[in-house]
């Protein structure tokens, strides 16, 4: 026949123990432990899953060479400067103009010809390239006080890998009866450092401006756009290698009285000039691909219903919220622990009372 264990009360016939009472409450499990650790293993997750599916990782290392790559030309003095490089080449188109109406160019110069004849057209598209340059300052400044943003997919995954070690030695210490607070509180500083962290880095007010700008930039970073510019600088050298060579000299030598003012300021202001567009189309040109890996991280979150820099901020906050509201679910408040203490309280009492 099998016997059936007794404590050490019915052992010795007297009454039950207050330490049997107490060891029973004590290791019996938290029936709410294990569900919230679940919760922060799968927020973790998809915290590491998301900058890899978006390709976040590589396309925001991008955006921010591009932001650090076009820091010298988008200020107010290099707008201007550029501005006054056009005004330069519109005031020595016109002396040419002058003295062609005034009869006083001796000779053929097919290069200048040129020149005269397609200037209208390339002012127009360096003044519209300067202009989506200029309006977007504002929005460019808001961009580069941000974080880096080739730390952000960092700061997303880390908090994922953290919150995933978490779960899982939060869940073990669960299973095995014990309260896994350590654990928690971890996870719930994570929490916590999502949240700071757009507000901190003003993700919120600043992330939006991306959408703007690259709608600003879309008609002017493109290899299209920049093959054209560069073309526009191979007649202007041109024009300017015909001046220096024939045409100024040829007219001093026939008409020493003709006015030549601005094309010597043109001549004085060549160097610089050229100089100063070569930087700037040099920039075009080297953030072509950095600029439609931005458009692809803003355009990767479409299917959501919402670009990507728009809800940047969120894509902290919110898994931080969640996770501070797992990391403190099921933990034993004030009432609940002092009315297991009264329940047991009273249990004892009455086992005391029992005949």
């Amino acid at each position: 026949m099998v016997t059936e264990p007794h404590t050490a009360a019915e052992s010795t016939g007297g009454l039950p123990s207050y330490a049997d009472y107490v060891s029973t409450v004590e290791t019996a499990p938290e029936p709410t432990a294990r569900p919230p650790f679940a919760i922060l293993g799968i927020v973790g997750a998809v915290l590491i899953a998301a900058p890899l599916l978006t390709g976040m990782f590589p396309r925001a290392a991008k955006g921010e060479a591009m932001i650090a790559g076009f820091a010298p030309f988008i200020t107010r003095p290099s707008i201007d400067g550029y501005r006054d490089d056009l005004g330069v080449l519109d005031r020595a188109r016109t002396n040419i103009e002058t003295l062609r109406g005034q009869g006083l160019i001796p000779g053929n110069y097919p290069q200048i010809d040129r020149f005269v004849r397609d200037y209208p057209g390339i002012r127009s598209d360096l003044s519209g390239t300067l202009d989506s340059i200029d309006s977007n300052r504002g929005n460019y400044r808001l961009l580069a006080d941000l974080p880096p943003l080739g730390t952000l997919p960092w700061l997303l995954t880390l908090a994922g890998l953290g919150l995933v070690v978490a779960a899982v030695f939060g869940w073990r210490r669960a299973s095995a009866g014990q309260r896994p607070i350590g654990w928690r509180g971890f996870s719930a500083l994570i929490g916590l450092a999502l949240i700071v962290v757009p507000l901190a880095g003003g993700l919120f007010a600043a992330a939006p401006a991306g959408r703007p700008l690259i709608d600003g930039f879309r008609p002017v970073l493109t290899h299209a756009e920049v093959r054209k510019v560069q073309g526009y600088f191979v007649t202007l050298v041109a024009a300017d290698g015909e001046l220096n060579s024939r045409f100024t000299a040829d007219i001093r030598a026939a008409h020493p009285e003709a006015d030549l003012t601005a094309i010597t300021a043109l001549e004085q202001r060549w160097q610089p000039m050229t100089s100063h567009f070569a930087d700037l189309i040099g920039a075009m040109n080297d953030n072509v691909r950095h600029f439609d890996a931005v458009v692809a991280l803003d355009d990767s979150t479409k299917p959501l219903g919402f670009s990507a820099f728009r809800g940047l901020g969120w894509f902290f906050a919110v898994p931080g919220v969640i996770v501070l509201i797992a990391s403190v679910w099921g933990l034993p408040t004030g009432g609940r622990t002092e009315g297991t203490a009264a329940q047991t309280t009273t249990t004892h009492d009455e086992a005391g009372d029992q005949p």
